[in-house]
């Protein structure tokens, strides 16, 4: 058998490089943990359990012009009706009324943007 005692310096070795690795893989899980928070802190879950639009839906025409966002929220467990929210430019958030045709023009519009 060709064994070597195993010398001080080289448990010595081994425990730095032990000590070293598991360091830089500490290092590794927490920068991953960080862009994953990074990453999933723009990205928000609907937490409302109850419908958005309670009340009138606005069926008049707006133009696509004093839009600046919509917002499709689809009929599930927190609300039985699909919801269309549309941000003005002003601010304001209106709750529109989703089978009127104006609102399914405007839609596809900014479908294809």
């Amino acid at each position: 058998m060709n064994t070597r005692p195993c010398t001080l310096t080289q448990a010595t070795r081994f425990s730095l490089f032990q000590s070293t690795m598991c360091g830089k893989l500490s290092v590794s899980v927490l920068i991953m943990c960080l862009a994953l928070a990074t990453l999933l802190e723009g990205k928000s879950v609907p937490m409302e359990l109850r419908c958005q639009c309670i009340g009138k839906k606005e069926s008049r025409f707006i133009h696509p012009k004093h839009i600046e966002n919509v917002e499709l929220f689809p009929r599930g467990p927190h609300c039985k009706n699909a919801e269309i929210i549309a941000t003005l430019k002003t601010g304001k958030r209106i709750c529109v009324e989703p089978t009127a045709p104006w609102v399914k023009v405007v839609i596809k519009a900014m479908m294809k943007k």
